[in-house]
C-alpha cells in the first residue's frame, strides 16, 4: 500500500498535484476567509500523517533525524488542528511578513538592473510591502480578499497543469 500512496503523492505526480490545487483553490474561492480554517486543519492533518510516518520510519531504522523531524511535524500538526483560530492569526501575520520581506528583497536585489526592470521591481516591491502592512493592520477585512485571490491563482495554475498533463 505504501508504494501506491507514493505513486499518487502530490509531490511526485503532476496530476495529483493539479487536482489537489484545484480542490483547495475552489474551497478558497467558495468559502473565502472561512477557507483559511479549512486549509489550516487540512495542513494539520497532513502534518500529523507525515509526522507519524516519519516517527515510524525513525523508530524502525534507529534514525534520530527522522524521529526528531516526525515529532516536530506531529506537534505542529496537532497544534494546527487543536488551536486552529490562533494558528490562523499567526498564519496571516506570517504571510504578511513574508510578503513584506519579498517586497524589500525585490527592491534591493534589482537596484543594479536596467531601468525598465528596476521600475517594475520597484513597483512590485512597494505593492508587496503595502499588501503586507494592510494584512497586519486589517487582518479580518483583508483575509477574505486574500483567500479568494489565492484560490483563483490556484485554480488557474491547476487548470494550466491539467491542460499540460492532458496534452
Amino acid at each position: 500500500m505504501g508504494r501506491d500512496v507514493d505513486r499518487v503523492s502530490p509531490t511526485k505526480d503532476p496530476l495529483a498535484t493539479a487536482v489537489l490545487m484545484l480542490f483547495i483553490g475552489l474551497i478558497m474561492i467558495v468559502l473565502g476567509s472561512g477557507a483559511l480554517s479549512v486549509v489550516v486543519i487540512f495542513a494539520g492533518v497532513m502534518l500529523l500523517v507525515y509526522g507519524s510516518s516519519s516517527i515510524s520510519r525513525g523508530v524502525r531504522s534507529n534514525s534520530n533525524s527522522d524521529l526528531l523531524i516526525g515529532i516536530v511535524m506531529a506537534v505542529v500538526g496537532l497544534l494546527l488542528v487543536i488551536a486552529t483560530g490562533r494558528m490562523t492569526s499567526i498564519l496571516i501575520i506570517l504571510v504578511a511578513l513574508f510578503l513584506m520581506a519579498l517586497g524589500v528583497l525585490a527592491i534591493v536585489t534589482n537596484l543594479e538592473a536596467g531601468k525598465r526592470r528596476r521600475n517594475t521591481a520597484l513597483v512590485v516591491g512597494i505593492v508587496m510591502i503595502i499588501v503586507g502592512v494592510v494584512l497586519i493592520a486589517y487582518p479580518g477585512a483583508t483575509t477574505e480578499t486574500m483567500m479568494i485571490v489565492i484560490g483563483v491563482v490556484l485554480v488557474v495554475v491547476s487548470l494550466l497543469s491539467l491542460y499540460s498533463y492532458m496534452r
